[in-house]
């Protein structure tokens, strides 16, 4: 089965988890400071002292879901990335008090190494990040912990597939291609942006892992 990876950004309260109700077959991890609204298959995470044990509960509840539904999830998602990696910062300055960003850095690469190297090998990882936009520069940015990783992108950096949602007046817009936006895709076919009512997630992740199925034949 193909899998991809896709980063789901805006600014807060523009409807990024709402935008999560149409996926199939999902876990969902949701560290936002709220529980998890919705009927779909979701883990609160409460809190967790370290990058090794989130690890450790998302390898539990993904094989929970098995035990539940009978397979795997199609799909995982970190309901929000940002506060994940925000957590991983608050947690070490409390308890390091030297150079403590080199310690940050090693602990984020390893949640990123692990949803590289372990989870996009078997499932789709939908990363859901806040965003801020620079009134200077008319252009947004991820919130990221501090520390080279944050001041490089984030996770933006690693991910090809990448929508960004904008609100305009009482409408949301769904930008798939606009760098300014932190929207990026790989997939010419795709239109640079889409009303919100117009658009399906489901349906988007199908069309990105079909060209990704496409793409896979020519490996070597």
């Amino acid at each position: 089965m193909a899998t991809s990876k896709l980063l789901i950004s805006g600014l807060p309260n523009c409807g990024k988890t709402t935008l999560l109700q149409t996926l199939t077959d999902v876990l969902i991890i949701a560290r936002d400071g709220k529980r998890y609204p919705f009927e779909q298959p979701h883990v609160n995470v409460e809190d967790f002292s370290s990058v090794s044990e989130l690890i450790e509960l998302t390898t539990e509840k993904i094989k929970t879901y098995k035990e539940n539904y009978g397979d795997y999830p199609n799909t995982v998602v970190f309901d929000s990335f940002s506060k994940l990696v925000l957590d991983i910062e608050g947690n070490i300055l409390e308890r390091v008090k030297s150079f403590p960003y080199g310690v940050i850095n090693t602990e984020i690469k390893m949640l990123v190494d692990f949803i590289e190297r372990e989870l996009v090998e078997s499932f789709n990882v939908i990363l859901v990040s806040h965003a801020m936009h620079n009134a200077e520069s008319d252009e947004y940015a991820l919130i990221n912990a501090g520390g080279s990783w944050g001041k490089k992108g984030g996770i933006i950096s690693e991910t090809d597939q990448a929508i960004f949602i904008e609100i305009k007046g009482k409408k949301r817009i769904i930008h798939l291609r606009n760098p300014a936006m932190l929207a990026r895709t790989t997939i010419d076919s795709i239109k640079d942006k889409v009303p919100a009512p117009d658009f399906n997630l489901q349906d988007h992740l199908d069309l990105i892992n079909s060209k990704q199925k496409d793409a896979s034949k020519f490996s070597l």
